[in-house]
């Protein structure tokens, strides 16, 4: 029996499984229309709403200016959810952004077109592709949280398109297996060279190699717990990591654990000839025991990788180069992501996806073959 079709002009409604609710969608004076709800009913009652208001939202929120629904967004939607305090600060960056340029304008008149003119002004103002993206990422969820409370009628931004002209960040270097078992050599003899080792072994963030703790290290098994973040340009320890699924176990190679050991005698050494050190808790530190600059880390990798002649890369690159290598024998995205401390695939699928072969065995190989 053919499906019944709804009457012309009611619009149509239809399931969202990977949402779990309903989309509407109707035109109205040649717009088309789009609202949401939590089932089928819901979806036409929305849209029901909309043909009896010509297409306009609930007269108690055609007020609503784009600085009030960010707000609204940030305190009711994102204040709830389990974030970085690193996230929430580019959220606030972008949100400072948006405010500027289009803050004043009422919601429910924002066009596609006024959320492009303000990408192209603040291309033109210097922001680069990656800022682009957090940009209108940032305003497109707090847009969205606006529709599923019906405050709005669509989601503007998700239509928004990035200036073809705004700068495109310089790709990751990923260091070739000959190049990383090199710059591993060098990195033996180096003063805390085990933790730039650990980024290109373990995949591990800079930040997260430098708050180790000696109580984090185990004979078998290192626990990233806590994070080295700037904080108005000084180093401090954070137990607050990027993500999740940032706080792991990671089991320890033999040469690693004991490269640990290696490494704990030689800090000892150190902190009997110092006059005073600031943090014994600390497995990297300064000469004097503090908390780790990360631009000294990036001085230091840059000179060792010169004295390896392999190509200068930056901290968070030796990480990169780690998933890199993992792909490249194989490894399956869903162990890398768990090894780098991802909540999901979506990163190294993205990342790493002209890396990957058919899958083998996740014992990785490059680290010790010749």
């Amino acid at each position: 029996m053919a499906k019944k079709r709804a009457p012309r002009g009611t619009g149509t409604v239809y399931e969202r499984p990977d949402r779990g609710d309903w989309t509407g969608q109707i035109a109205i004076d040649g717009h088309r229309r789009t609202v949401y709800g939590k089932d089928k009913t819901a979806a036409r009652a929305a849209i029901s709403a909309l043909l009896k208001s010509d297409g306009q939202t609930d007269q108690k929120t055609t007020g609503l200016t784009v600085t009030k629904v960010i707000d609204e967004w940030f305190e009711r939607d994102l204040a709830g959810r389990d974030r970085a305090p690193q996230t929430v600060e580019l959220h606030r960056w972008a949100a400072d952004r948006i405010k500027v340029s289009i803050g004043k304008r009422k919601a429910a008149t924002l066009t596609v077109r006024h959320v492009d003119d303000m990408l192209d002004q603040l291309t033109a103002d210097g922001l680069s592709r990656s800022s682009m993206l957090k940009l209108r990422g940032t305003l497109s969820q707090a847009l969205q949280f606006a529709v599923k409370r019906g405050d709005l009628p669509r989601n503007v931004a998700k239509d928004a398109t990035i200036p073809p002209s705004a700068t495109r960040t310089a790709e990751r270097t990923s260091l070739s297996p000959t190049e990383a078992r090199t710059l591993l050599g060098v990195l033996r003899g180096e003063r805390n060279g085990l933790m730039l080792a650990l980024s290109l072994r373990l995949g591990l963030r800079p930040g997260e190699a430098a708050g180790l703790f000696w109580d984090d290290v185990g004979d078998d098994a290192v626990n990233v717990t806590r994070g080295v973040r700037m904080v108005k340009n000084r180093a401090t320890l954070s137990d607050d990591l990027k993500t999740a699924a940032a706080k792991r176990t990671i089991a320890l190679q033999p040469d690693l654990a004991v490269w640990f050991d290696d490494h704990r005698k030689a800090q000892r050494v150190e902190r009997m000839a110092a006059t005073s050190w600031v943090d014994d808790r600390l497995v990297f530190t300064s000469p004097t025991g503090n908390v780790l600059s990360p631009p000294n880390v990036r001085k230091q990798l840059a000179e060792v990788c010169r004295r390896a002649e392999v190509p200068v890369i930056k901290p968070n690159e030796l990480r990169h180069s780690c998933a890199s290598l993992l792909s490249d024998e194989g490894v399956p995205n869903e162990l890398i992501a768990d090894l780098l401390g991802h909540t999901t695939t979506r990163m190294v699928d993205e990342t790493y996806r002209h890396r990957l072969r058919p899958v083998v065995s996740i014992p990785s190989t490059w680290a010790t073959s010749g």
